[in-house]
């Protein structure tokens, strides 16, 4: 829900930035819109930046795992590591409602949406 919800909004204050620069607004309105803008975008890409940091760690746990000499170990040792090495090959990611994994694509891709959304808004108004 977070990540339509930042969609929307980043669609919204930049159809109200649009509208401002068109209407001669103040330079008040202009950096009020400006900055709400800026904070709703960085939000989106906390989020998408968490998720892809979670993401390669994971890739970087199953690697270095993979990459001790855990077969001359001792026979429980080398089990422990086997599991984690299965467990490891099923990549952690933070999801928004198991359907979007959040990494920079989902950025990119929350970015050109609303990018769109404002032309489209843009175009009618």
């Amino acid at each position: 829900m977070q990540v339509v919800w930042n969609t929307l909004v980043i669609c919204s204050i930049g159809f109200v930035f649009i509208v401002s620069i068109h209407n001669e607004a103040g330079v008040f309105v202009l950096v009020k819109t400006l900055f709400a803008y800026c904070v709703i975008t960085i939000e989106a890409f906390v989020i998408c930046f968490a998720g892809e940091h979670l993401s390669l760690k994971s890739k970087l746990i199953a690697n270095a795992t993979y990459e001790i000499l855990w077969y001359n170990m001792p026979l429980n040792t080398e089990k422990i590591i086997m599991f984690i090495i299965m467990r490891s090959q099923k990549r952690l990611t933070i999801t928004a409602g198991k359907m979007i994994d959040m990494s920079f694509d989902t950025f990119t891709n929350i970015m050109k949406a609303s990018a769109s959304y404002i032309s489209v808004l843009n175009a009618i108004y």
